[in-house]
């Protein structure tokens, strides 16, 4: 499994450029961030199939290593780029944008959701494997799961509803204010009904509101921070000092998690304000992330059901990767065609 650490590794020197004295001017483009996305995406995919199967040779053990150390924080960056994405859209096209997020935000996630959800529902009926009304029901707003991975969309679902709401109904500040309030409420809501068993659900949420808090500070903040190499590096150092500390701290502490996470998410900023990923592999993973996400457990599920993933491991690990890959290149296709006549685009305002 090493190897696919290579792989990635490999990919994500392509094109690359570092800067050591000037910054990434474009450390939050789209491309830039789609190429951070589609790094932790492959570690989503990883960390999924070790689900399905077990391998501990020395040749699978650096990835292993980084897997259970890295833990939620393969997620974090997915969560802060969709707030920064969010509020950068908002000051862009104002209130018009706002409008539009029922639509062309929730409804858009959650109908390419159910359409996976569906799959899924077919998949079980060929397996013969059993499901309950209530499962499947709350399955499609991501409540429960019919063998999809759940959490994250319905996580995502809420934090949009409530940067709606909040958007709406305050000025900016006060908005963001009501964001970060109303997120740690939705946090605790969902404490109570998960338990701490099912703490994944939750623990890195607080990184949505930070993505959007750097938007609406970005030019303060990068005023400090890019003054000079000296500014950098504190702030560079400091996240990694804070991301140490949380670290020991985050089995202590719900919140301590969370801070583990936000200092994670920060050090991973402040590096891509001197390391430019360009590669063109990462973005495409990065671009097609919610299919690469959502479909991925279909050939895991298919290979299981033949016990494939108990007598070829790696192969399976091979296959499902290449299928995955396959299956969200034919869903995007066929969903940019769709989504073109269902989602109309916000125009920016003058």
């Amino acid at each position: 499994m090493d190897l696919f650490l290579l792989f990635i590794l490999i990919i994500s020197f392509i094109g690359i450029k570092i800067y050591f004295k000037k910054f990434n001017k474009e450390y939050l483009s789209i491309t830039s961030t789609n190429c951070i996305k589609g790094i932790f995406i492959l570690f989503v995919f990883f960390s999924h199939a070790m689900q399905y199967i077990s391998v501990n040779h020395w040749y699978d053990s650096t990835i292993l290593y980084l897997r259970g150390h890295l833990s939620q924080l393969i997620v974090v960056m997915f969560l802060f780029y969709s707030g920064y994405g969010v509020y950068e859209s908002f000051k862009k096209k104002g209130i018009p944008y706002a409008n539009s997020m029922p639509k062309n935000r929730i409804l858009k996630t959650l109908f390419h959701f159910d359409i996976a959800v569906l799959c899924y529902i077919v998949l079980n009926l060929c397996l013969q494997n059993p499901m309950t009304t209530k499962q499947i029901a709350l399955s499609f707003i991501g409540w429960t799961s019919v063998g999809n991975s759940n959490w994250y969309i319905f996580a995502t679902l809420g934090l949009y509803i409530i940067t709606y709401a909040s958007i709406k109904a305050f000025p900016k500040k006060q908005a963001i204010l009501s964001i970060w309030i109303q997120t740690f409420l939705f946090i605790l809501f969902i404490s109570i009904f998960r338990g701490s068993y099912n703490a994944y659900c939750y623990n890195t949420l607080l990184c949505f509101p930070l993505g959007i808090t750097y938007s609406y500070y970005k030019d303060s903040i990068e005023k400090a921070i890019q003054k000079n190499n000296f500014a950098y590096l504190v702030s560079f150092f400091t996240s990694l000092l804070a991301t140490f500390v949380f670290y020991y701290l985050r089995t202590d502490n719900l919140w301590c998690y969370e801070l583990w996470a936000i200092s994670f998410t920060l050090l991973i900023v402040l590096i891509t304000m001197k390391v430019h990923l360009q590669s063109p592999i990462l973005n495409w993973f990065g671009k097609n992330l919610f299919w690469l996400y959502i479909l991925q457990r279909i050939p895991m599920a298919i290979g299981q059901y033949y016990g494939y993933n108990v007598t070829h491991p790696y192969r399976y690990f091979a296959v499902c990767f290449i299928a995955t890959i396959l299956l969200a290149y034919e869903f995007s296709f066929i969903f940019q065609k769709i989504d073109k006549k269902l989602f109309k685009k916000t125009k920016s305002r003058a």
